[in-house]
């Protein structure tokens, strides 16, 4: 348990990296560059404007009345009572969200296993979205539009389909899936850290081969399991490759994760135990990695590559089970204190 504590404060600390201002709040009238709140209190007085986007992770925000948040709010598992302005959209996943009399959502409000709680003097301008995203069809006469379930309200029909989330849902998503990526690989390493610690080294060891390995393994064993759904008789067979595929995806990158976090350690002369290692190298991993996938055309590339890299790791090691290329890769873990 005392491990498990370790890395998820390293990991808060790492997400304070984010180009994001997370100071105290102040007394000014304008407040520039955003701001995070990690767990605290914080409070947009009466009059104030925030200049950019208010992101809340596990915290109490307060919007006074005719306060103004120039961009938009994301809150992940805290509580905002509102009575000011948001000028772009308002997301949530696990929070609670009160939007009193006077309220004001210029943009989109999309709640994702959130409470949305909303006083009739309360106005969106946007939509509504409940659990998923809006498609609009073309507006041809006869035809309506089609929508996911639980949209309150849609903008009147346009000839485009318009599914795209907002950047700053992309962003929240992308660090809960840093976090959780995070916390597995504290739990995997905490109970194999043997076989984790052989993974890693492959890759170390034999970059070069791990990554055609692994890149051939991309290309080949989805249509190895496509082939295997087209016998029908055989499709339990590649229910169970698909879940044993995702989860080598996944041990490698946790291995790669726990390389890059050691290396972290001593270039930082901290003292952590593997699992922490693992934890915080597999969050910069995935912050990093599937950060660079926003970049169009060729984002893509890094994801790709940390995945070829710890698949092929991965199957040169028979899932952690023997050494490659003939060497011992032993992480020692200290007994719990």
């Amino acid at each position: 348990m005392k491990r498990l504590w370790v890395v998820l404060c390293l990991v808060l600390v790492a997400t304070l990296a984010l180009p994001l201002s997370a100071a105290a709040a102040g007394s000014h009238d304008v407040l520039l560059d955003g701001r995070v709140v990690f767990g605290g209190s914080f409070t947009l007085a009466a009059g104030e404007t925030l200049d950019g986007d208010l992101l809340v992770f596990g915290g109490n925000v307060t919007l006074e009345e005719t306060s103004i948040v120039t961009g938009s709010v994301f809150l992940l598992g805290g509580n905002l009572n509102s009575a000011g302005t948001i000028f772009e959209d308002l997301a949530l996943v696990g929070g609670n969200a009160n939007l009193q009399a006077g309220a004001v959502v210029k943009g989109d409000v999309s709640a994702f296993g959130g409470n949305v709680n909303r006083d009739p003097g309360a106005r969106i301008e946007g939509q509504v979205i409940r659990g998923g995203e809006t498609i609009e069809i073309p507006g041809v006469p006869g035809v309506p539009q089609w929508q996911f379930p639980f949209v309150e309200r849609t903008w009147p029909a346009r000839p485009v389909i318009d599914i795209n989330p907002s950047p700053l849902w992309d962003g929240g998503w992308l660090l809960l899936q840093s976090l959780i990526l995070a916390a597995l690989a504290v739990l995997v390493v905490m109970f194999g850290a043997n076989g984790v610690g052989r993974v890693a080294r492959a890759v170390t060891d034999a970059p070069a081969i791990s990554g055609l390995v692994g890149l051939l393994g991309l290309l080949g064993i989805p249509a190895l399991l496509i082939g295997l759904a087209l016998t029908i008789c055989l499709i339990p067979f590649m229910l169970v490759g698909v879940m044993v595929f995702v989860a080598a995806i996944v041990y490698g990158w946790m291995a790669i994760g726990l390389e890059v976090g050691e290396r972290l350690t001593r270039a930082f002369k901290w003292h952590l135990d593997p699992a922490a290692a693992a934890g915080l190298g597999t969050f910069v991993v995935s912050l990093v990695a599937n950060g660079v996938n926003f970049i169009p055309c060729i984002g893509w590339l890094a994801p790709t590559l940390v995945g070829a890299l710890g698949l092929g790791a991965v199957l040169l090691t028979r899932f952690g089970r023997q050494a490659y290329p003939g060497r011992a890769a032993v992480v020692e873990v200290p007994p719990a204190a």
